[in-house]
């Protein structure tokens, strides 16, 4: 079987059995027969196959022509030890040529064989580290999804046979079946074994191979987008019903300010009738509509309104995030109760993101007066931009009698909510407060005096409380004091303050009108400073207003980062970038400057994350301890997932960005009236584009 160059296989557990892990045995046989030709792309350094993280397994590095067997050793109350092994007895002439590698493992030895000749004995007694058990095998790479290039290790071979038995197997059996001198048969009727592949005949083209022996895993081409876990995911969501996703039970985001709800960000929020929360105030999840969709997922239906998802599965390689969301521990290890469930019956959330009121004091340009209340005084006042559509009207609210209550108004939708609160406050895994901004609403701290007079806490609840930390001093002071208490009572599992910021200085504060870019990284300095446990998460929604200076906010996250690292946060970083970019209003994505950067604009940030990542720590090289300062590997992820959109729609039809032009044009010049902020004066890169605009349209 040829495994492409960057496209592996892996080996995983058959879904319909228990999964097993062959190094849980304490003793096993890995046999693989391969070949490398001569012209077969590859890297300096090539793994035939391997287990990620920790790496475990066989390799050629051709910078010293040596072959390496690697794999790391825990022993109790101490740190992983690593142990390499390379080898001058196998070299590029015999990969050419093909052989076999077999490796013996007896609990106290390991026997290395190569053409099932012995060349050498390793002593090892120490328990191999338990990172082994969850990971899959490689074959083709070491860790293909690791983000440094040089811990992939890929390469293009030819495999004919791979096995692995769960105990030290003679090897002569093995030579004596890949030789054809005894039948298969022979040893399938073995118990220990795993699996075993004859993969000499096998179309290059098929899929899956599944494992005639036991049943137990099967092999399967790496996705390239994909990680393992996921793959599983998505095979036990299929069995239910190809359009199956447990966050439509697991997952609600609820709107209280204007009483719509949706299961994760991709439905278009529905409204629940007062009639429903009345009789059931359960309904602002389990409403009519959703146990409808609930019903089509279960019949193996795709309910319309998570077309999203459908359009990723059907249109590309990649996973939806119906994989993802179901991936999640707040909801995969509730998956047999779901299924068993009754789509007519309610069920309690696990992950509950709320907000109470559109109460604010910013109006930021890609926000609106359904979420903000300054919004909502500005277009009661001048009424909505005039663009190529109505921007930011209140007509479309008023249609659809989503208009929000004001925070001084009865609202029925928050009474619903506190009747259900304490039922759902003891089942969930996650509650997040978002907003408006949720300082300013009395419900926020209602819900954390809750929590510290409750007598018996949810001391497994991750409590998460958006702020654009632009409020008053002593709201700031006041959340910093009940977070402590909660803390130091371990009244919760894990505290995280979500905020936000799009560029750096005044930049950033044209876009998000109303913000002091000082005052508010004074805010994250003294919440870092006095809570010690707490992460702050930058949630930046990369706009055509961040493009210039977001290097600078790169770089001040990455001080922060330093100034405030310690070992005990419950995450593993006091500060942390999440970058997702701006779709609507389509006008103000950065997309549309895509005659005026260059992708390499782009690549020097990720270049300096990379630089500045926990991979490239000595600390990390020397114990892989994820506690180091730096960048992660989500956050880098998310700033080249930027670069490949802007990439991506540099192919988007012209006409397109020439309307999202004119708005920007319109956009800006009605915010300038309104708000007093000149774009050229905060923004003179942009002076050539906005010409450009004008010249363009005649204006």
């Amino acid at each position: 079987m040829k495994i492409e160059y960057q496209k592996p296989w892996f080996l995983k557990p058959k879904l319909t059995q228990p999964q097993t892990n062959f190094l849980t045995r304490g003793n096993f046989t890995i046999s693989i027969s391969f070949q490398i030709g001569k012209d077969f792309k590859k890297d300096n350094k090539i793994g035939f196959w391997g287990i990620p993280g920790k790496n475990m397994g066989i390799s050629y590095d051709y910078e010293v022509d040596l072959f390496v067997f690697e794999f790391w050793t825990k022993n109790e109350n101490e740190e992983p030890k690593f142990n390499c092994h390379t080898y001058d007895c196998i070299n590029d002439k015999i990969l050419q040529k093909g052989l076999n590698i077999t490796i013996v493992y007896d609990s106290e030895m390991f026997y290395l064989y190569k053409d099932f000749k012995l060349f050498d004995t390793i002593i090892n007694s120490s328990p191999l580290v338990e990172d082994y058990i969850n990971e899959p095998i490689y074959l083709g790479c070491h860790n293909m999804d690791s983000i440094n290039n040089l811990h992939k290790c890929v390469t293009e071979m030819d495999v004919t046979h791979f096995s692995i038995f769960a105990n030290d197997t003679n090897v002569r059996e093995i030579e004596k079946y890949i030789k054809k001198e005894i039948n298969f048969n022979e040893l399938i009727n073995r118990d220990e074994i795993y699996c075993c592949y004859d993969l000499s005949d096998v179309n290059n083209d098929e899929y899956l191979i599944f494992d005639e022996t036991k049943n137990l895993t099967f092999l399967k081409k790496k996705n390239k987008m994909s990680t393992v876990g996921f793959e599983l995911i998505k095979d036990k969501l299929d069995i239910v019903g190809k359009g199956f996703c447990l966050a439509k039970w697991t997952q609600v985001t609820m709107h209280l300010h204007n009483g719509t709800t949706h299961s994760c960000h991709h439905p278009e929020p529905h409204k629940v009738g007062l009639e429903e929360i009345n009789r059931n105030p359960t309904a602002l999840h389990n409403s009519k509509i959703k146990k409808l969709a609930r019903k089509e997922m279960l019949n193996d239906e795709r309910p319309s309104e998570c077309q999203y998802c459908w359009n990723v599965e059907d249109n590309s390689n990649s996973f939806s995030d119906r994989v993802y969301k179901s991936s999640e521990p707040w909801s995969e290890p509730f998956y047999d109760e779901i299924v068993k469930s009754d789509w007519r019956s309610d069920y309690n959330p696990k992950y509950v993101e709320v907000s109470f009121s559109n109460t604010c004091n910013f109006k930021c340009a890609y926000c609106g007066p359904e979420y903000s209340s300054k919004w909502m005084e500005e277009v009661t006042e001048h009424g909505a931009y005039m663009l190529s559509h109505e921007y930011n009207g209140i007509r479309r609210l008023e249609e659809n009698k989503t208009k929000p209550y004001k925070h001084t108004e009865h609202n029925p939708y928050v009474e619903a909510f506190w009747e259900w609160w304490p039922d759902m406050y003891n089942s969930l895994d996650t509650f997040r407060i978002t907003g408006g901004e949720p300082l300013l609403s009395k419900d926020t701290w209602k819900v954390l005096d809750y929590i510290i007079e409750s007598e018996n806490p949810n001391k497994e609840l991750k409590l998460s409380i958006n702020s654009n930390l632009g409020v008053p001093d002593e709201l700031v002071d006041k959340l910093i004091l009940k977070l402590d208490q909660i803390i130091k009572e371990e009244r919760v599992k894990e505290v995280i303050i979500f905020t936000s910021c799009d560029a750096y200085g005044a930049q950033a504060e044209y876009s998000r009108y109303g913000m002091d870019f000082d005052k508010v990284f004074n805010n994250i300095d003294k919440i870092l400073t006095k809570l010690e446990k707490v992460t702050v998460v930058i949630m930046s929604t990369f706009n055509i207003f961040s493009v210039y200076s977001y290097e600078k906010l790169i770089k001040k996250v990455y001080s922060y980062k330093v100034k405030h690292f310690n070992t005990i946060r419950y995450w593993n970083s006091p500060l942390i970038l999440d970058t997702s970019f701006l779709i609507n209003p389509d006008f103000l994505s950065f997309r549309i400057l895509k005659d005026y950067l260059d992708v390499e604009y782009f690549e020097r940030w990720e270049k300096y994350m990379k630089f500045n990542s926990t991979f490239r720590s000595l600390n990390f090289h020397k114990t892989q301890d994820i506690n180091d300062v730096g960048f992660s590997t989500k956050e880098i992820e998310k700033i080249t997932r930027i670069k490949e959109m802007f990439v991506t729609d540099a192919t988007s039809p012209e006409r397109t960005f020439e309307r999202c032009k004119l708005d920007f044009l319109n956009f800006i010049k009605e915010y300038e009236k309104r708000r007093g902020m000149k774009c050229e004066e905060y923004f003179p890169e942009l002076t050539k584009f906005i010409k450009d605009i004008e010249y363009e349209n005649k204006i």
